[in-house]
């Protein structure tokens, strides 16, 4: 599966991880799978590349012990300080208790997944994450062009039917 948006551009990853093995790892699959990614190894260039990349982001992947600012942090920001909803968040987290994966998806999560799956099965994560995303987006876009038509066709019937207006 090749990730792409509903706009049909690239999907862009920001890839926030202190392990270089891992974040090589997991950016080669990554791109391989048809995503553009960006990557740092701590919480505060993470950051800085968040706020330059924002608004041209689909998926923020931050290492939950990032140092600097970890995964949880991160979510704080995006989520609760920045208002930011569209963006979706994955964490990785190894050995993530079921706790911790209630905490970080009342935070804002979209996803929790342990690194020590290995980078396919985090990409499929992603992936899945991005999906919902975009379906969730075109049922919006279906939503508002069944809403367009449906006004269209109450404006024609009040023309063609003046009575109706008077109703």
């Amino acid at each position: 599966m090749n990730a792409t948006t509903t706009t049909t551009r690239q999907a862009r990853a920001l890839l926030l991880e202190n392990d270089l093995t891992t974040l090589h790892a997991l950016a080669t699959t990554l791109e391989a799978r048809g995503l553009e990614v960006r990557a740092a190894t701590d919480g505060q260039t993470g950051t800085e590349l968040l706020l330059d990349e924002l608004l041209g982001l689909d998926v923020l992947v931050v290492d939950l012990d990032l140092p600097g600012r970890d995964g949880a942090a991160m979510l704080e920001l995006v989520r609760r300080a920045g208002g930011e909803r569209d963006l979706a968040v994955v964490v990785l987290a190894t050995l993530a208790g079921h706790g911790l994966r209630a905490r970080l998806a009342a935070l804002g999560a979209d996803a929790v997944v342990d690194p020590a799956e290995g980078p396919a099965a985090v990409a499929r994560v992603i992936e899945r994450v991005l999906a919902r995303r975009d379906a969730a987006a075109a049922g919006l876009e279906g939503v508002g062009a069944r809403m367009v038509d449906g006004l269209r066709e109450l404006a024609l019937a009040l023309t063609l039917e003046p009575s109706l207006a008077a109703a």
